[in-house]
């Protein structure tokens, strides 16, 4: 299948819509706004949103991001939710909220796609890639989900359509410019579609044998970066006021370059990236030619180039790719393809039922994708709700990305896959359990493989399952000997509540502070005994009756 910049004129008769087309494409719009209905509120929390929602939740704690909690993203989306985050306050159904917030920015990219195919192809092409586009799995998915991503692609998709509105004048470009340097801030993605800009600006010149005015190009280059840079050196300085630019540098910057270390194909496909240009500038030239085009032809032609360069762009440049990385080709990709598609089927009855089968495999695949919304989002805001029960403000709290969302981690890093895999290489330290002492910190996040092995091990001897969460504590050994890692306030439980004994040569008869160090107790029955961090038994959590089943 070619999806390949047009130079070909449009048929006029695009733009007459057949009945079965229009009832077809109610049918299918209808589809796709029930379907997210449904996905709002059974798609399950991707680790990704709770950790989002933490970042924006510092900043409404008076914490500053990166200096006082680790976060690699760029700061603008999480500092534009925290109002909202400081409005809605603690409560365990915030992201179901907060999710909200990407309805609007999904108007804005399925709004935009709409209308960069009415400018440039037809309203029939306009109208299916719209429609397409809201159903494509992996765009329907991740644009239910609060994150960055979204609002990223948002303000790519404003920039098109500035950039397509007219000459490309140094005013236009300015504003071009403005938007993605906002975009910059909010995605370190976004440098990546400039260098695309740049690449499929100078390659449609070159394919379409246009000449290179030096002079103009600078001008309009020089307003771009100017527009370019506002939003960005704002950010800095901000930072730098408040005493973290070099926190952010480091987050954002050295630690991402992490990843490099630890993924050796990184250095084959930049090495293969100049060869990658160069096939997608030949293949530009050889469908080019010296003939005039007409305006809507030459921004379909550079809005081809600029799908695949970004793409090429991409696989080259980016490492860890995922569906969220691609939403800012998905809409060029949908007008592209349905431009294709309508431009090769004459027949309308033909095409309609196409387009239809289409959309039926990619509801097939929303369902597969999202496990047929067997995994609502119940369980995530279970655990907060356990988190925001067995914590007070203050507390800290050690999960893996910030699932809680609404209390510090001790630990610095979070554990997403840029981490794990340099503690196994040992470019970072494996330092929670000293964290976990030295912040006297009792609740933590069920197990999980993506905890450090060490870690992973101290929190498993250290702790006790209590529900979604785990507490501070030990079960005791045959012989009444156990352990504290973390001082504090502690119960002796078996399964009927707290019993009698003798606790290190003294009477038992409560709550006790108990150093870190080896312990013994005595019990009074027999039975299994457990002791508890007090705080959590306090409030109703125990080891022998858990309040749900286990979160994984």
């Amino acid at each position: 299948m070619s999806v390949a910049p047009s130079l070909s004129p449009l048929h006029t008769d695009t733009n007459n819509l057949t009945r079965i087309e229009r009832i077809t494409l109610i049918a299918l719009a209808t589809l796709s706004l029930l379907l997210r209905a449904v996905a709002y509120f059974r798609y399950r929390f991707d680790s990704d949103e709770p950790q989002h929602l933490h970042v924006a939740w510092g900043w409404t704690a008076g914490l500053v991001q990166y200096r006082d909690y680790f976060d690699n993203h760029a700061p603008l989306f999480h500092m534009l939710s925290a109002p909202l985050v400081a409005a809605l306050g603690e409560r365990a159904d915030i992201l179901l909220y907060m999710r909200a917030t990407m309805l609007p920015l999904l108007a804005v990219v399925i709004g935009g796609t709409y209308v960069i195919g009415r400018r440039f192809y037809s309203a029939r092409v306009a109208l299916w890639s719209a429609v397409i586009l809201s159903l494509y799995p992996s765009f329907f998915l991740k644009t239910l989900e609060y994150r960055t991503d979204n609002l990223w692609n948002a303000l790519w998709v404003v920039a098109l359509l500035v950039l397509t509105g007219g000459t490309a004048t140094a005013a236009r470009m300015f504003a071009v410019g403005a938007i993605l340097g906002i975009a910059t801030c909010v995605s370190l993605k976004t440098p990546l579609l400039v260098v695309a800009l740049a690449l499929a600006a100078v390659a449609t010149r070159f394919a379409l044998r246009e000449g290179f005015r030096a002079g103009e190009m600078l001008a309009r280059a020089g307003a771009f970066t100017l527009g370019l840079v506002i939003a960005p050196a704002a950010m800095a300085m901000w930072f730098a006021h408040l005493h973290a630019l070099p926190d952010l540098v480091y987050c954002v910057f050295e630690f991402n370059k992490l990843i490099a270390h630890t993924h050796a194909h990184v250095i084959l496909l930049r090495v293969a990236y100049p060869f990658m240009l160069a096939f997608v500038v030949w293949y530009g030239w050889r469908i080019g030619d010296d003939r005039p085009v007409d305006p809507a032809a030459r921004t379909r032609f550079f809005l081809g180039m600029l799908l695949a360069m970004f793409s090429v762009t991409l696989i080259s440049v980016w490492v860890l790719i995922s569906p969220r990385d691609l939403l800012p080709i998905m809409p060029l990709g949908a007008i592209a393809f349905c431009s294709w598609l309508i431009g090769r089927v004459k027949s309308r009855r033909v095409l309609t039922a196409l387009f239809a089968a289409l959309t039926a495999i990619y509801v097939a695949a929303i369902g597969y994708g999202s496990e047929w919304f067997a995994n609502p989002p119940g369980t995530q805001i279970e655990m907060v709700r356990q988190a925001l029960q067995l914590t007070r403000p203050g507390d800290t709290l050690i999960d893996l990305k910030g699932e809680t969302i609404f209390r510090q981690r001790p630990y610095y890093f979070v554990f997403e896959k840029i981490t794990r895999d340099a503690i196994h290489a040992g470019l970072l330290p494996d330092r929670v359990a000293e964290s976990v002492v030295r912040h006297s910190c009792h609740v933590a996040q069920a197990d999980s493989t993506s905890f450090p092995p060490r870690s992973r091990q101290f929190l498993r001897e250290n702790f006790l399952l209590v529900g979604l969460l785990r507490v501070s504590g030990q079960w005791l050994r045959a012989d009444g000997t156990f352990t504290i890692a973390i001082p504090g306030d502690y119960v002796m439980l078996d399964r009927n509540g707290q019993c009698g004994g003798m606790l290190d040569g003294a009477l038992y008869s409560g709550p006790r502070f108990l150093a870190g160090g080896a312990h013994r107790f005595l019990a009074d029955r027999a039975g299994r005994i457990a002791c508890l961090w007090s705080p959590a038994y306090q409030r109703g959590f125990s080891p022998f009756h858990l309040r749900h089943q286990r979160y994984e």
